[in-house]
């Protein structure tokens, strides 16, 4: 593994390419090795396509392992939504994301909810509803497989299921499974939470991942958002889990990335 003295571990979510085995996407593994990461969340359409164990020994080749399953492409190219009012598709989509769970065990990964939960609804209260109804139906699964289940706290704008931090935080609150897990997300929570910081602080037993994602949703450092004083803030409340690289591309992957980490990198070694 890549270990180049960070506060956290770093990862970073990309799709994962068709053709992820030739020269192209073996290119962008040699900038996160070269830049430190330790940790890939990946985006794949149709992973029951993938050869994990070809795909297991690519990224250790780098120093890298897939750390999160990120159904986002997945919950997308099918339609999926756990908070549906549809009988048929809501239970499709629970089954769907069991067999999700299923692919990340093989690489120890958790699988992130956040496209995957459902998008905006003219009935809010019903969908946060059968949403609940998915947790409580996937919350076995996850123990079975021992596979973290994270709750991503997206936007009003996007989702009417866990916008915040305490509504995601409530879904799981109810049962004594350490695998069912919330997932912050800097750029989310510059919508939703009145004091940021005050949110992680009050929620931190049930994170221990957390997205870097400028307020302009592109990599951190190409925005407003002071990452500085969030990662103080994360290193000064104790938080000993794993950050993640999350955002739109503006030029290209590797001009992005240095731009990004030629801000984080310092942070990183000496906050």
């Amino acid at each position: 593994m890549n270990d180049p003295g960070y506060v956290f571990p770093l990862s970073i979510q990309m799709v994962l390419p068709t053709d992820y085995l030739k020269e192209g996407f073996r290119r962008k593994l040699t900038l996160l090795q070269e830049w430190g990461f330790s940790g890939l969340e990946l985006n794949i359409t149709r992973p029951e396509e993938i050869d994990p164990a070809a795909l297991k020994s690519l990224l250790a080749d780098y120093g890298l392992q897939m750390t999160m399953f990120a159904s986002g492409a997945t919950a997308n190219a099918e339609g999926l939504s756990l908070s549906h009012p549809d009988e048929r598709l809501w239970d499709a989509s629970v089954r769907r994301c069991t067999e999700l769970m299923d692919f990340a065990a093989l690489f120890r990964a958790g699988v992130i909810v956040g496209f995957l939960k459902g998008g905006l609804s003219a009935d809010p209260v019903a969908a946060r509803q059968r949403f609940g109804e998915a947790v409580g139906r996937l919350e076995a699964h996850a123990r079975a497989k021992q596979v973290p289940l994270l709750i991503e706290a997206t936007n009003h704008y996007e989702s009417a299921v866990a916008n915040s931090l305490a509504e995601a935080a409530a879904f799981i609150q109810g049962y004594d499974n350490p695998h069912l897990r919330i997932l912050p997300d800097t750029y989310h929570m510059n919508i939703e939470e009145r004091s940021p910081f005050g949110a992680l602080a009050r929620h931190m037993e049930f994170y221990d991942s957390l997205h870097l994602s400028d307020n302009n949703r592109l990599f951190p450092g190409l925005g407003a958002l002071d990452f500085m004083a969030l990662l103080r803030f994360l290193k000064e409340v104790g938080y000993e889990g794993r950050v993640a690289i999350e955002g739109n591309v503006r030029g290209s992957f590797e001009e992005d990335l240095r731009a990004s980490m030629s801000l984080l990198q310092p942070m990183l070694l000496g906050v």
